[in-house]
């Protein structure tokens, strides 16, 4: 079997929640020995979201393996399948993405939690290449962070860092 974008990427969703789930979950993020009530435990949305991620994963990989066992119609027996190649706006891009979580990670104590995210957003809208509808991408850039930190703190009573800029 070739390793072909759909697989890479399963792959890489399938380890990167992984990782998440098994190593970062239970060393960052503290459980108290008592929990009252009928409060969830802080851990549980967390693993919510690496169990669902790690799905995804499962669910991209079987994709990739059962598209490359089935030929198309359109491909020939010995077409080439999508393989995996590397070019330097692929890498350039990649690289951007990093610097831009890294960003994130390291400027939200400093800037908070909804500056950073509206900066984050923006970044990766702008990494998808269309530009024709360049004020929906800013709106949305705004408009999702500004509605997590009003639900999560309004009906969950979640704690969002303010950054030190502002506080």
């Amino acid at each position: 079997m070739r390793i072909n974008r759909d697989l890479s990427s399963g792959i890489l969703a399938l380890s990167f929640f992984a990782l998440v789930f098994f190593v970062l979950i239970p060393l960052y993020v503290p459980v108290p020995s008592f929990i009252p009530g009928f409060a969830p435990p802080p851990d549980m949305w967390p693993k919510t979201t690496a169990v669902l991620g790690m799905a995804m994963g499962v669910l991209a990989l079987a994709l990739a393996i059962a598209k490359s066992k089935k030929p198309t119609l359109e491909q020939a027996p010995d077409a080439d399948v999508e393989d995996l190649v590397v070019t330097k706006p692929h890498m350039l891009r990649l690289a951007v993405l990093v610097v831009s979580f890294l960003a994130f990670i390291y400027g939200m104590p400093f800037i908070g939690f909804v500056p950073a995210s509206i900066l984050l957003l923006g970044v990766l809208f702008a990494m998808t290449g269309i530009y024709r509808h360049k004020w929906l991408m800013v709106a949305l850039s705004v408009i999702f962070p500004l509605a997590l930190y009003f639900i999560f703190s309004q009906f969950i009573h979640t704690l969002f860092p303010m950054g030190s800029l502002f506080s």
